[in-house]
């Protein structure tokens, strides 16, 4: 097939220049580029050739290139341009006959990889179908796998079907090497796997394993993966130890000075009728991560629960955003897949209490003519050069509320550097003074910057300072939010002694609606420390103020404060200690009102299984701040408890 594009090619004429590339060359670099991977260089070489309207005139040439191209386009997350190139010359080329069969079978390929990067599982299944009904002998084996992996988490015997067939014939061809033939049997013993039958696919990982020689010090993606699927199966098979010893020679967790930190915005998806989730559902992610910190590729490889859930948990790890130099500091190979262990959150979406004033700096910054920028909905790691670019044109052209929206979006942004932050909230604060911002933005603008200046410990003076200034004093939003900022306990210190005091002074701010949510959570914390001192009469009080029932929890969060953290002397594990072992798990419990925590469970680990016990333990014995509920003893939210485990420190 190549041969007859660059017929045509040639037929579209020769460069002026002879020093210059000829069309053929260019063909040639850009197929070669593409075909190893570097499809940056490949998408360059493709526009060059482009350029040639005479070449380009001809709809076989056109079509080529626009499949080829759009292949590349896909694989550097320029899915929709690559899709729209593929599906602009595939037509064309599945006229021309038996020439441009690969070819044609290559764009369903791409166009089914497309559809997995948006997690339509059932149009991946359509394309893949596409690209098998045309192959034969060897060449089924890529559809066939690609096949087993959508349809894994169907749980009606299809993708066990595929990978049955994909290893048949792997092992029936002598041009298959071990290695090869290991690929395929690993990804037929996941498909058992997601079956329930483990201790086949215990079996049959053992046999891949020794076709790549083995649990030696060497470790590709190949084997990698090899190794990660038998400590899933050991764990499944209740054989623990194994299971720990399989990932130990992953490497994972066993990074020397560059851990896997935790994402710096890491959202789990929510239990309950819109995900289909409960809360015992598990699975395992798999994800690449690019050196800005997103997250560049999710692949589901075990999700008991099925389809739904496996796509409910990579869609929200999709979502995740590392610090680009946290990003960097992980080895090439674990960017290039790593898995984590996840569960879904019972907790509900409760914005944090500085949300009003948040809403009230948007609403303005939109009466100035800022428009919504498009970034709000991508990962930090996305997000962060577009907030940055927005920033740098508004101040080229002097749009102060544009440079405002910039500033603060950066501000927000987990993955810029606190150093930066400080200066971006600095300025906005002072671009919002300028303006003559209302004193609920201005309150909000200023509230970053002196959070951000202050610290935790001297948030509360700082977040004073502010309350005495007239402009926020006399604005009831301003106000009210500082004030309920100022009351409330942080982690081992009590509230303040006149924090009675100025929750009263919310509840009875004038400006404010009866139920407003700033004054339904003071007389939640009202209850609180009226309970806390005794006077459960005046606690039951405040509670029906908030016309919440026992079971109901307040529009905004107000989550109860740490106390202590137990004893953690003993809190590492022995066997992950004596394997290096390193790593995180974020818990999550309910708070009863007493401070005690209920049911703690894991919601996400890494290195999945390691740490699970040793974390559960460890919340068992967290203590919060006392809570009041007028008819049993759980407090209103969820809580999460992040721990990390790092070897020559106690866990934290």
């Amino acid at each position: 097939m190549a041969s007859l594009i660059l017929a045509l090619l040639l037929a579209g004429g020769q460069q002026a220049a002879s020093a210059a590339p000829t069309l053929q060359q260019l063909f040639d670099q850009a197929t070669k580029a593409g075909a190893e991977g570097q499809c940056a260089d490949a998408v360059k070489t493709f526009e060059e050739i482009e350029k040639n309207a005479k070449a380009m005139a001809n709809p076989t040439v056109r079509a080529a290139v626009d499949v080829r191209k759009g292949y590349c386009l896909a694989q550097l997350e320029r899915g929709d341009e690559g899709e729209a190139a593929i599906r602009r010359g595939l037509p064309v080329l599945a006229t021309k006959g038996a020439g441009f069969a690969e070819e044609v079978r290559q764009a369903h390929l791409a166009l089914g990889q497309v559809a997995m990067l948006r997690f339509d599982y059932a149009g991946a299944a359509a394309e893949y179908r596409l690209a098998l009904d045309s192959s034969a002998g060897a060449e089924r084996i890529k559809p066939l796998m690609a096949l087993s992996q959508v349809t894994m988490f169907d749980q009606d015997g299809e993708a066990l079907r595929y990978a049955t067939e994909a290893r048949s014939i792997a092992l029936a061809d002598a041009s298959f090497d071990k290695k090869a033939r290991a690929a395929v049997q690993t990804q037929y013993a996941r498909a058992l796997l997601n079956a329930g039958r483990v201790p086949e696919a215990y079996a049959e990982l053992k046999d891949s394993l020794r076709k790549q020689g083995g649990l030696t010090m060497k470790v590709g993606v190949s084997d990698l993966a090899t190794r990660s699927d038998l400590a899933i199966a050991a764990w499944l098979n209740h054989d623990a130890e194994s299971a720990r010893n399989y990932l130990a020679y992953t490497g994972a967790g066993r990074f020397e000075k560059s851990p896997f930190e935790r994402a710096r915005d890491m959202t789990l998806p929510a239990c309950g009728p819109e995900t289909g989730l409960k809360p015992d559902d598990m699975a395992i992610i798999q994800f690449s991560l690019a050196e800005d910190g997103h997250v560049a590729g999710v692949l589901p490889i075990y999700a008991p629960a099925g389809r739904t859930a496996a796509i409910a948990f990579a869609r929200e790890v999709s979502g995740w955003s590392w610090a680009p130099e946290e990003a960097r500091a992980i080895p090439l190979l674990f960017r290039l897949t790593t898995r984590i262990e996840m569960r879904c959150t019972n907790a509900g979406e409760r914005p944090d209490l500085s949300q009003p004033l948040a809403a009230a700096a948007e609403a303005w910054l939109e009466s100035k003519g800022v428009a919504d920028a498009g970034w709000k909905a991508l990962p930090d790691a996305k997000a962060a050069p577009l907030e940055r670019a927005a920033l740098a044109a508004a101040r080229s052209k002097d749009d102060r509320p544009g440079m405002i929206a910039a500033a603060l979006a950066l501000v927000e942004n987990s993955v810029v550097p606190e150093a930066e932050r400080k200066t971006f909230a600095v300025e906005a604060a002072a671009w919002g003074e300028a303006l003559g911002a209302p004193p609920a933005a201005r309150a909000y603008l200023e509230l970053q910057k002196s959070d951000l200046a202050a610290g935790h410990r001297g948030r509360t003076s700082a977040r004073r300072a502010l309350l005495a200034r007239p402009e926020f004093q006399n604005d009831p939003l301003a106000a009210a939010t500082l004030r309920l900022l100022i009351s409330m306990p942080g982690f081992r210190t009590s509230a303040p002694s006149d924090a009675d005091a100025l929750l009263a002074a919310v509840v009875a701010a004038p400006g404010l609606p009866e139920r407003h949510p700033l004054k339904v959570a003071a007389l939640l914390q009202r209850a609180n420390l009226a309970a806390k001192n005794g006077d459960l009469a005046a606690a039951q009080r405040a509670f029906e103020q908030t016309g919440l029932t026992s079971r109901q929890c307040a529009l905004l969060g107000l989550k109860p404060a740490v106390r202590s953290t137990g004893d953690l002397s003993n809190a590492f594990p022995d066997t992950a200690q004596r394997l290096g072992f390193e790593g995180w798990v974020r818990t999550e419990f309910d708070v009863a009102t007493d401070g005690k925590t209920i049911a703690p469970r894991v919601v996400s680990s890494y290195p999945a299984f390691v740490f699970d016990d040793a974390a559960t333990n460890m919340a068992k014995g967290l203590r919060y701040t006392s809570s009041y509920r007028p008819e049993d003893g759980v407090a209103c939210s969820a809580q999460d408890a992040p721990i990390s485990f790092r070897l020559g420190h106690m866990p934290k």
